[in-house]
C-alpha cells in the first residue's frame, strides 16, 4: 500500500492553527521532525529552531486534503513556507521517524528511549547506573514524541514536582494524549488509575501499545478511548489532577466542557504566548482559580492551574 507524504516548512507562530488543520482533516498521521539530515542544525542535538517542519501521511488518492494544507501555505504563509511530496510504501511510512528518534534526557530522572532500542546495552547505560526513569515510546505518527516544547514542558514540571516530594496524585486523566507519553510519565511517577482519551484513532492505538511496552507496580490501571472532552466519564469521575497537551483553538472551544472536568488541579500546554492572557482569562471565568506555575520554551507555555 502507498502513502502521500508531505513535507511542510512553516512559522512556528502558525503551528497552533496548522494542527488544528491537520485534526480537522483527519490524516492518516502527522509528526513534527526535530532531527532532520537534510535540514540546518544547531549544536544541542539537531533540534530545528527557525520554523516548525512537519511529515504529513494521506491516503494515495485524497487530494482534496493535500490541497487544503497547499492553499493553507499560500494564504497564511506565502513567502515563508516551502512544501515537497512524494509517494512512499508502508514500510516506509511506518519506519520514517525511525531516522531521527533517539533516547534523550528531560529533567533530572526522566529518559525518552524508543521501544526498538529498549534492550540495546548502550541505551540501558544511559538512564540505569544513574537511577533514571526510562519512557518506552514508539510515536509512530501520534503527537508524542517527548521533543516538542509542549510535551517536554509538562514531563520537565512533573519531573521538577516529583523530585521535590510534591508529586501526591494517584489518579489522572490524560486529555489529548497523543502517543501516550504523558500518561506514561505519569505512572511512572506513581499515579495509579489513568484514563486518557484523543479525538485520534492512531494516537489511541499508539498510547495503548506504548503503555504495554512499560512495566509498573502492580495494580496501576490505564485505560484509553477514542473521544473528545465531552466525554462523560471526565465530569463523571474524580481525578487528583488533569493534564491537557492540546491547542488554544481547541482548549477555548471546549472550555465550558474544560471546566467540567472533575480535577481540583490541571496542567495545560499547547499555549503560545500570543494567547496566553487570553486563555488565563478564559480560565478565570470558567475555572476560577490561580496559576500555580508557568514556564515558556520558544514561546510555547505550560501552565499549572488549581482551582478554587
Amino acid at each position: 500500500m502507498e502513502y502521500r507524504e508531505l513535507k511542510v516548512n512553516l512559522p512556528k507562530e502558525l503551528s497552533d492553527s496548522f494542527y488544528e488543520l491537520l485534526d480537522t482533516l483527519q490524516c492518516a498521521g502527522y509528526y513534527e521532525i526535530l532531527f532532520d539530515g537534510e535540514a540546518p542544525k544547531e549544536k544541542d542535538q539537531g533540534l530545528i529552531r527557525d520554523n516548525t517542519n512537519i511529515r504529513i501521511y494521506l491516503q494515495t488518492d485524497e487530494i482534496e486534503k493535500e490541497l487544503q494544507v497547499l492553499i493553507f501555505l499560500k494564504i497564511r504563509a506565502p513567502d515563508n513556507s516551502n512544501t515537497e511530496s512524494r509517494n512512499i510504501e508502508t514500510r516506509d511510512y511506518e519506519e520514517a521517524y525511525k531516522e531521527y528518534y533517539k533516547p534523550f534526557p528531560i529533567g533530572k530522572k526522566l529518559w525518552v528511549i524508543p521501544t526498538w532500542e529498549k534492550n540495546e546495552p548502550d541505551t540501558i547505560k544511559l538512564w540505569k547506573p544513574n537511577g533514571g526513569i526510562p519512557l518506552f515510546i514508539n510515536p509512530g505518527v501520534a503527537f508524542g514524541t517527548g521533543h516538542h516544547e509542549t510535551t517536554k514542558l509538562i514531563l520537565e514540571h512533573l519531573d521538577e514536582l516529583y523530585d521535590r516530594g510534591e508529586f501526591q496524585f494517584s489518579s489522572a486523566c490524560d486529555v489529548g494524549t497523543g502517543s501516550g507519553i504523558l500518561s506514561i510519565g505519569l505512572a511512572k511517577f506513581g499515579v495509579s488509575q489513568i484514563f486518557a482519551l484523543d479525538i485520534d484513532p492512531n494516537a489511541v492505538k499508539a498510547a495503548w501499545s506504548n503503555w504495554t511496552e512499560n512495566e509498573y507496580p502492580k495494580g496501576f490501571q490505564f485505560s484509553v478511548e477514542e473521544s473528545g472532552i465531552d466525554n462523560p466519564k471526565l465530569s463523571n469521575r474524580k481525578y487528583d489532577l488533569a493534564i491537557a497537551n492540546i491547542t488554544y483553538a481547541v482548549l477555548s472551544q471546549n472550555i465550558r466542557h474544560l471546566a467540567k472536568i472533575e480535577a481540583p488541579r490541571i496542567i495545560f500546554s499547547g499555549i503560545i504566548t500570543d494567547k496566553k492572557d487570553q486563555f488565563l482569562g478564559l480560565l478565570q471565568s470558567h475555572l476560577p482559580g490561580k496559576l500555580l506555575y508557568s514556564k515558556e520554551w520558544n514561546e510555547w507555555w505550560v501552565l499549572d492551574w488549581i482551582r478554587n
